[in-house]
């Protein structure tokens, strides 16, 4: 039975590859009125927090609960993500490494860019009066991003971006995911050594050159990094603005809210990160035995950290199933929290924000043709809209 089919699963049967995201809403909120600490006994049992509280708590703990030796289900034969898979001290010179790439200006410098990247694509279907937005506008833009970001040249975006979806889609089934994460490696680590054989001003030429843990970076090592900055910075943001465009344009309220003062933009992209999160949550493994709101969980044990479920904690959120513009503070946990919070956070939510910028400007009355939204589960805890159908008064392209 596919995740999308699956409505009918139980606590104890839980899991992305089981059951839907709607359906995951309705289980962590049984969970949260039974008790705080669920358990399933899918990829050989684990623990499920979904109380805001404790699941900051427990991603503050390193100590206790561990990210290594993966975040995700079922574990898989690759090595540890850079730094999302390492606890303190390794973390942080891994860390480094994604810090080198997102410097404070970073955002700054590449909005126009990334407006100009959007302003592109509008035009390439403006004419028509209709698209479908997750192919013609929410994938590519942050994958030009992430490779912009990175270095890699125009032309290899679209091939690298298909591989980097392929391999993610099968996270869930080790032995196509070794052969898809193969087909995303040679095209990227080839960049890597032409970098070192003709070094240019960029992050890859960077990588090509950088030694952690007292050595050069082989070939396995940059596979998961750049897979690392695909995942993280093409996929959660390609969800984050299909779902944003969502919310906004299907909510007349909503819509003529931000119309009529877009210095709201900002909240609402807080909002929908906190309503409809990229990941659901990742997975800790306990390094001593802890109790958590009087459950005791041995040392050992796998715990999944639910940043959906604990996005909608009443007691943290007030109307939590609704998309709300005057929450002011939103503490969403949509980022992480800890060492492991996201280190391209500002950037996803430049893109956000831009791409409903100019759609608001360039596709005023659009319309989302989309009676009964259905995110689905693809690549682990990744949930997404597979597809965003809208219509509107057809334009003349800028350009």
């Amino acid at each position: 039975m596919s995740a999308e089919q699956s409505t009918t699963v139980g606590l104890d049967g839980w899991s992305c590859y089981t059951t839907t995201p709607a359906h995951s809403m309705a289980l962590f909120e049984e969970a949260r009125s039974r008790c705080p600490v669920a358990h399933s006994d899918e990829h050989d049992g684990f623990h499920l927090l979904v109380d805001h509280d404790d699941v900051k708590a427990a991603m503050a703990d390193h100590g206790t609960f561990s990210s290594e030796p993966q975040v995700l289900r079922p574990m898989l034969p690759r090595k540890p993500i850079p730094a999302l898979e390492m606890d303190p001290p390794r973390h942080k010179p891994w860390r480094q490494l994604f810090n080198r790439a997102i410097k404070p200006n970073t955002v700054r410098e590449l909005e126009p860019l990334v407006r100009g990247d959007v302003t592109r694509h509008i035009d390439a279907f403006v004419a028509d009066g209709r698209t479908d937005l997750v192919p013609s506008l929410a994938e590519p833009v942050p994958a030009e991003a992430i490779c912009r970001l990175v270095g890699v040249d125009d032309e290899l975006v679209p091939e690298i971006r298909e591989l980097a979806i392929a391999m993610f889609a099968a996270m869930g089934e080790p032995e196509e995911f070794g052969r898809r994460q193969a087909q995303f490696g040679e095209i990227t680590v080839r960049e890597v050594h032409k970098r070192r054989a003709e070094p240019r001003d960029d992050y890859l030429t960077e990588v090509a050159h950088a030694e952690v843990e007292g050595r050069t970076l082989d070939d396995d090592d940059l596979v998961v990094l750049l897979a690392a900055f695909l995942g993280a910075g093409h996929h959660s943001t390609t969800s984050g603005i299909s779902s944003l465009v969502y919310e906004v344009f299907s909510a007349p309220e909503i819509l003529a809210s931000v119309r009529a003062d877009p210095s709201t933009i900002p909240a609402a992209v807080e909002e929908v990160l906190r309503l409809r999160p990229p990941f659901y949550g990742f997975f800790r493994r306990t390094t001593t035995t802890t109790t958590i709101a009087g459950t005791a969980i041995p040392a050992g044990d796998d715990v999944y950290v639910g940043w959906a479920a604990a996005n909608r904690d009443p007691e943290v959120f007030a109307d939590p199933a609704s998309f709300r513009l005057d929450r002011g503070r939103n503490r969403h946990l949509a980022f992480g929290f800890g060492v492991h919070n996201c280190p391209g956070a500002a950037l996803a939510r430049m893109e956000m924000r831009v791409v409903l910028e100019e759609l608001l400007r360039r596709t005023p009355d659009l319309r989302v043709e989309l009676d009964d939204p259905a995110w689905v589960f693809g690549g682990g805890d990744y949930a997404f809209l597979p597809a965003l159908p809208v219509t509107f008064t057809p334009g003349t392209p800028s350009r």
